[in-house]
């Protein structure tokens, strides 16, 4: 009797065991959509008061040529975020004296240093020091689809520099102020 209940106690889990083993497979499907449209951002970040002074002085020594110096000393970043659509050109960064201008005799150079930062992507390169006017002049070209990182630190240090460039059109003035604009522009 012993054997007869364990053959039907064997039977009977193997009946269990194949009514789990047969359970139905069912799959479903997810569709995701994912859209990202094309981003053109891009700031000026600076430490302190985001005016920069330049002085003409006299040389030391009678005959002796003028002395641009700088009289403020602070850090200016170009950061920037963009994604480009699938058939869009590189982008570029431009720069012009927008509001004001420099006095006659002088010549302004702006110099975007190399991408350094946390960004990613491709990022643009500097173009070198670069005369700046009234006209938009590039200062990085080559920006794909990139982020620099945001702050002081991350993009494209700004570099500036007064040259005199035709001595007989300098003249003894007060101040003059003048405004650079910057533009994040499709190539």
């Amino acid at each position: 009797m012993k054997i007869i209940t364990t053959i039907l106690a064997t039977l009977l889990m193997s009946l269990v065991l194949c009514q789990q083993a047969s359970a139905q497979l069912d799959e479903e499907t997810v569709h995701i959509g994912f859209s990202l449209p094309e981003v053109a951002l891009m700031d000026v970040e600076y430490i302190g008061n985001g005016t920069i002074e330049f002085e003409l002085s006299p040389s030391a020594e009678s005959g002796g040529s003028p002395v641009v110096r700088q009289l403020t000393s602070q850090e200016f970043w170009i950061n920037y975020s963009s994604a480009l659509g699938k058939f869009s050109p590189d982008r570029s960064i431009v720069a012009q004296i927008s509001g004001g201008t420099l006095p006659e005799g002088l010549e302004l150079y702006i110099q975007a240093t190399d991408y350094s930062g946390n960004g990613e992507g491709k990022t643009g390169a500097s173009v070198g020091k670069v005369k700046v006017g009234s006209d938009p002049r590039p200062i990085i070209t080559g920006i794909g689809s990139a982020y620099t990182g945001n702050g002081i630190g991350n993009g494209h240090q700004l570099n500036f520099e007064i040259d005199i460039s035709q001595m007989e059109k300098v003249s003894a003035s007060g101040a003059h102020d003048f405004t650079i604009m910057y533009t994040l522009t499709d190539n």
